[in-house]
């Protein structure tokens, strides 16, 4: 029994039909109404321009600020600016503490004194360790008069990082007596 397939003549040569045949699979791009089919869209631009269109209303609404109704600045993507110039935020902001600031930078210094410590501190006995730091810290044994060296690391460590702890809790409690007292002439202007 043989079968009748059908051919298609191309450059000369008969070709069966299936051959030329392509499978075509979807994508998993879609298109857009305006653009041209080959130029493609992805899925979260496309629910990107779907929730825009949705909520520009929302988004345009006036804004009630401590100086008066504003309208958001809108960009040309729809997108609300805040940028230098826009008013949201400014308003927004917290104001950059530099006490903070030296506490933030003052903690991460401390956390690698800890991990310098926690290294030289396994090459020391526990009882040893532990002695030599009790001594330091009570004032009965000066750094300097140390002589073996992972010890005399050790304990320079423990001092600058009791150090560092102090200078940390300082910074901290004058930066929130200095907020307090914004706060506090703030609360008595609304008065």
């Amino acid at each position: 029994m043989k079968q009748a397939t059908e051919t298609e003549e191309f450059d000369g040569v008969e070709i069966p039909a299936s051959a030329r045949l392509k499978r075509q699979r979807r994508s998993r791009y879609g298109s857009i109404a305006d653009l041209d089919s080959s130029e493609l869209i992805e899925p979260a631009e496309i629910e990107r321009i779907y929730l825009k269109s949705e909520f520009a209303p929302i988004l345009a609404l006036p804004v009630k600020t401590r100086k008066g109704w504003i309208r958001p600045n809108v960009d040309e993507d729809g997108t609300i600016e805040l940028g230098a110039f826009g008013t949201v935020d400014f308003d927004r902001y917290v104001n950059f503490d530099k006490a903070r600031y030296k506490a933030e930078k003052l903690k991460e210094e401390l956390f690698h004194e800890r991990l310098m410590m926690e290294l030289i501190s396994g090459q020391i006995k526990t009882m040893a360790k532990y002695k030599i730091i009790k001594y330091v810290s009570t004032g009965i044994l000066d750094v300097e008069d140390i002589s073996d060296v992972t010890m005399y690391c050790l304990a320079k460590r423990y001092l600058r990082m009791r150090r560092l702890q102090s200078e940390i809790a300082e910074i901290v409690e004058r930066s929130n007596k200095r907020r307090q007292a914004m706060a506090e002439k703030f609360f008595e202007s609304l008065d």
